[in-house]
C-alpha cells in the first residue's frame, strides 16, 4: 500500500512516501507500530494523525493493500 508523509514527518524521514506490504485485515494501529519499528517510535506517537483514502481514520480501522494511507504529525499551536 502507498504510505504518504506530510509536514515535519516528511522532512524527518527524508521521504514523502513509501510502499508497504501488509497482511489482509491489518489495522491502522498495526501499520503505525510497524512504521515506528522501522523509522523510530518518536516519529509515530499515539497522537499522530492518519487518513485512509483521504478520510481521517482511527487506530481500529482495517486497511487494505489498495488503500492510500497518509500520516500527519501532531499540530502544535502558539
Amino acid at each position: 500500500m502507498k504510505i504518504l508523509y506530510f509536514a515535519s514527518l516528511k522532512e524527518n524521514l527524508k521521504t514523502s512516501s513509501e510502499d508497504i506490504e501488509l497482511d489482509n485485515g491489518a489495522t491502522v494501529k498495526q501499520l503505525r507500530v510497524l512504521l515506528a519499528s522501522k523509522h523510530g517510535d518518536r516519529f509515530f506517537p499515539n497522537n499522530i494523525l492518519c487518513a485512509v483514502n483521504q478520510e481521517i481514520a482511527n487506530d481500529s480501522l482495517i486497511i487494505k493493500q489498495a488503500d492510500e494511507v497518509a500520516f500527519y504529525p501532531p499540530v502544535t499551536g502558539g
